[in-house]
Parts: C-alpha cells; sequence; structure tokens
C-alpha cells in the first residue's frame, strides 16, 4: 500500500527479468498467507531497508521503474510510460498524448483526453471549491 496519487509500474513477463545476485537481499510477503516466503504471488522488497521493489505473480512482474538505474537512454526509454490504465478512476489529468484505459487496458474503454476549455473549466471549479474552503476556515477561526 501506498499514499501516492499514481503508481508508475512496468508489466512483463518474469522470464525477462534476472538479479544479478538471484533471491539474496530481498525479501518476500505472501499477503494472502501473511507469510514472508516466496509462495507466489508475493510482495518483493529490499531485505535490508524494506522498499518495496515489485509485485511478482506466477508469470508477471510489476516492476517500480524508478528503482532502476540505466546507463545508456536508450534501455531507459524502453520503461517510458506506455498506457495508462485505470484512468477512469483517476484522481489527476495526465494529458500526455499516451492511450488512457477506464481499466485494464484493451479489455476496458479507450478513452479521450480532457480537452483544453474542458480543463479550464474543471480548474476554474477547483479552485472555485478551495476558495470557498478557505473562507469557510477563516470565518469558523
Amino acid at each position: 500500500m501506498h499514499g501516492a496519487p499514481f503508481q508508475w509500474a512496468a508489466i512483463f513477463h518474469k522470464t525477462d527479468l534476472a538479479f544479478d545476485r538471484g533471491v539474496d537481499g530481498l525479501a518476500f510477503y505472501n499477503s494472502g498467507s501473511k507469510k514472508t516466503n516466496h509462495d507466489l504471488p508475493c510482495k518483493v522488497s529490499c531485505g535490508h531497508c524494506g522498499s518495496r521493489i515489485m509485485d511478482e505473480g506466477r508469470n508477471m512482474v510489476l516492476l517500480f521503474p524508478g528503482l532502476l538505474h540505466f546507463d545508456e537512454e536508450e534501455k531507459r526509454e524502453k520503461f517510458d510510460v506506455q498506457m495508462h490504465i485505470f484512468y477512469k478512476q483517476r484522481v489527476v489529468d495526465l494529458p500526455d498524448g499516451r492511450p488512457k484505459w477506464a481499466a485494464l487496458d484493451e479489455k476496458s474503454e479507450l478513452m479521450d483526453e480532457l480537452l483544453d476549455d474542458e480543463k479550464s473549466e474543471k480548474i476554474s471549479v477547483s479552485k472555485a471549491t478551495e476558495s470557498s474552503e478557505s473562507a469557510k476556515r477563516k470565518r469558523t477561526a
């Protein structure tokens, strides 16, 4: 769990990933059994500091690319955002030209990005709400 409004994650086949030192230094947690053994699916963390690294499933891995360091720009670019999933439940708009799926990619509706006038209307409503709440706080203080 995390409190971030969204999560940048790369999802790919487990066969495309290898750790140079095997599982040394990794810690595992299966939330179903609430045990710290390597039962799939599981959460994988750094065994030293506890930072979450990825979620490991039976066939796929959900990895957090922000943890990776690349020597070459070309390798880093392979982790650029390709699409947004569950965009219908977003908390912020991401007008980046990438496909936005209402739920899980091609199994759901492809959504449009907000148009410029819709964005400014949404921002105006948001600012008006903030101003109203600020005025209420001042009156009650």
